[in-house]
């Protein structure tokens, strides 16, 4: 032994019996011995006063390795004397062995993790905030959870671990008897500073969906568990999102010169939703009040986390959700020249009061998007010169962020403004240069279909934006909202612009949203909560690992994907907007965008698909040659099949009794929203769908989910 490794021993395993040490540093082999024969050689070993990331990380690390060897694997804390009885150990997080041994070495970047050998020890370690077990994976301020991050590596790349959907199921956990490693030197960072779906918290509230609230939590708890293991957080706390949702409270009267002037005349809301009213961004007062605010936050922000971890140097200038509005002489000089403000009525002075009344009777909410914003999915006679795509107002918004920003500097140097390129503002400016301090939130203007000419106009804008001089970006798209519970996939385009947004400035994600139908969403799904910690890696390689866990049915299974994504790509904008208009719902909405997405499911499957996708599925079962595990993940995607299935078999029955207006018909569409919500009880606990987002779906085109009925009891 030579001194160093002789210090090595004195420091940092001074409770080691010295013989034993002293003859396996000797002996020919391994440098780290994880297990022998199914035995296991080594002990999971924790600071003396773990935090919740290293408990929850030694949690995860004894889970697998229990299930890849078969046997019980001890985690002692640092202090326990039981350790001087083994001779490989895995130290997890801030040991004083670690300090010992000299690790880190450098200090650590955010979110960088260390997997490294030093002699008969494996250390897992990395750079994580001091929360409690339960925050670990919450969503909120920065959580830092790199020792976990540490663990998951290790799993992954000498374990072969891989988890492709929520639940036991979902986990791939290769068998071993025994394994050895020799040396290992690893450290790595998270690519993106936020990596996130929306829509992952677990609601509060009436259950709908499920059949009872533990029922629910379970699945909640197995998805959030499943996204944490592919690195689902951030390092820094992006604050984002419509941040003007309350300004008409506090300012509408006081401050009327902060809102939009409506081509009518009046500053106030289009619609009777204040959440609804846009900004005059032209108006000084605007910056001033948005940095005064911003500055207000500082104080609270950092008493709360009580660190230099947040954006606390962003403000936020995101609009609300809506169609930029304000027709006042200021902010349409700020509009570089377009045909399309001529052509568009609201733009042009045709759009009275009047005619505003008429349109909200007959088509509500969406008929005013009519008139500025982005019309793409939910209209019926749309004119695609006149109204398809609204006049762009992205210069005025360049605008308005960069005078933000001024205004911010003179109290931060540093700081930052984001802003959304979004609605009638997505479109890159034509005229305005954007300061780099700006960082832009890109929410496409489309959610479904996503075809190529949506790719192709995704990366025009996106690096339109870029070339008007903005830095950094974060990719923020509304297309994981399509598909309901059905069978869907547009992954493959989909993971090309993620992987393109990537090499061009996206320096986070945030993807609106998680449906959580797994099964029949499973590769589009799968793949880009996977691309999230590795962008460039791509669809094909994230199809690979899901067949991977099909065993010799991997074909059958491929070709059940193949057919799933050959029929996504046959939804064409026309024929999605034919469905819409024929499945009209709440008396003026159309059918099949995000908040009911059953309406058109009547529409896009015919009596042959499920019978045909259901027999490749049996064949896939017959190739599995009686393997259990590869027989039950067969089952988990014919699960989700079947559910959307009935999804589709009780919107049938639904319409046909909005037609006849029978008590026969009412009685079958009963019968047929009983046999959807009891198959459902039968397969909560496997984790296929989030069923209550897909009730409340359901219940927005009138099915009784939690209502009390007579006959039917209750749902």
């Amino acid at each position: 032994m030579n001194r160093k490794t002789f210090r090595f021993f004195i420091g940092s395993v001074a409770f080691a019996a010295g013989a034993c040490f002293f003859a396996s540093c000797n002996s020919a082999g391994p440098v780290f011995e994880l297990a022998k024969d199914g035995v296991p050689c080594a002990v999971i070993v924790t600071p003396e006063k773990p935090n919740g990331v290293e408990k929850y990380a030694a949690e995860e690390l004894k889970y697998h390795l229990d299930k890849a060897f078969g046997a019980e694997f001890k985690v002692v804390g640092e202090d326990n004397a039981d350790v001087s009885n083994t001779v490989y150990r895995i130290y997890l997080g801030a040991t004083k062995a670690a300090a010992t041994a000299g690790l880190p070495g450098r200090p650590f970047e955010e979110e960088e993790h260390l997997v490294k050998t030093v002699g008969p020890s494996l250390f897992l370690m990395g750079e994580d905030n001091n929360m409690k077990y339960e925050e670990v994976g919450r969503q909120g301020l920065s959580r830092r959870c790199a020792t976990l991050y540490a663990v998951y590596d290790f799993l992954e790349t000498e374990l072969g671990v891989k988890w492709i959907w929520p639940g036991e199921l979902g986990e791939v956990i290769p068998k071993r008897r025994s394994f050895s490693v020799a040396a290992i030197d690893r450290r790595a960072s998270e690519p993106l500073i936020s990596r996130k779906w929306h829509g992952t918290g677990k609601p509060t509230g009436k259950v709908l969906g499920f059949s009872t609230p533990e029922a629910m939590a379970r699945f909640y708890d197995a998805q959030r568990r499943f996204l944490i293991r592919h690195r689902y957080g951030h390092r820094r706390y992006i604050v984002t999102g419509h941040s003007f949702t309350e300004w008409w409270k506090r300012f509408g009267k006081s401050h009327p010169e902060y809102f939009n002037l409506l081509s009518t005349g009046e500053r106030k809301p289009l619609y009777d939703n204040a959440r609804g009213v846009t900004m005059c961004v032209s108006e000084p007062g605007v910056w001033k009040q948005k940095v005064a605010d911003w500055k207000d936050s500082l104080t609270w922000i950092r008493k709360r986390v009580g660190g230099p971890n947040e954006c606390t140097e962003w403000v936020n200038c995101c609009e609300n959700d809506y169609a930029g509005l304000c027709t006042c002489a200021k902010c349409r000089s700020w509009d570089a020249p377009d045909p399309r403000f001529a052509l568009n009525d609201y733009w042009s002075g045709k759009v009275d009061k009047k005619y505003l009344a008429a349109l909200h009777k007959v088509e509500g909410n969406y008929g005013l998007d009519r008139v500025c914003g982005d019309t793409r999915w939910v209209l019926p006679k749309v004119d695609p010169v006149k109204e398809r795509f609204a006049a762009p107002l992205s210069d005025r918004y360049a605008k308005f962020y960069n005078a933000v920003l001024a205004e911010a500097r003179k109290v931060k140097p540093d700081a930052r403004v984001i802003g959304y390129a979004y609605d009638n503002y997505v479109e890159a400016p034509k005229e305005t240069r954007v300061d780099p301090g700006v960082v832009i939130e890109f929410v496409s203007r489309s959610y479904f279909p996503y075809d190529k000419t949506e790719s192709e106009w995704f990366r025009k804008h996106w690096m339109g934006w870029r070339k008007a001089g903005v830095k950094d970006m974060v990719h923020r798209p509304n297309f994981m909202l399509a598909g309901g519970n059905y069978p869907i996939d547009n992954g493959r385009l989909i993971l090309d612009d993620f992987a393109f947004a990537y090499t061009n400035g996206m320096i986070a994600c945030g993807f609106d949203s998680l449906r959580g139908s797994w099964s029949c969403h499973l590769m589009m799904d799968y793949a880009l909560t996977r691309a999230f910690r590795d962008p460039l890696r791509g669809y094909e390689k994230a199809r690979e690992d899901i067949l991977s866990a099909f065993g010799s049915a991997g074909k059958a299974v491929a070709r059940y994907f193949d057919e799933v994504e050959a029929f996504s790509a046959s939804w064409t904008e026309e024929k999605v907007r034919a469905a819409s208009t024929k499945n009209i719902t709440g008396g003026r909405t159309p059918g099949g965008s995000f908040p009911n997405t059953p309406a058109i499911l009547g529409e896009f499957y015919d009596d042959r698909f499920f019978p045909r996708m259901q027999k490749i599925l049996d064949e896939a079962t017959a190739a599995a040659k009686g393997d259990a595990m590869v027989i039950a993940r067969i089952e988990y995607l014919r699960k989700g099949l079947r559910d959307a299935e009935l999804t589709r078999n009780c919107r049938i029955a639904q319409k046909r009794y909005d037609v006849e207006k029978t008590d026969a018909a009412k009685k079958a569409f009963y019968r047929s929203f009983r046999e959807l919500v009891e198959y459902r009880k039968s397969v909560e606990g496997d984790f296929i769908c989030n069923f209550h987002k897909a009730a409340r779906s359901e219940s927005r085109i009138g099915w009784p989910h939690g209502k009390l009925n007579k006959e039917y009891e209750v749902w």
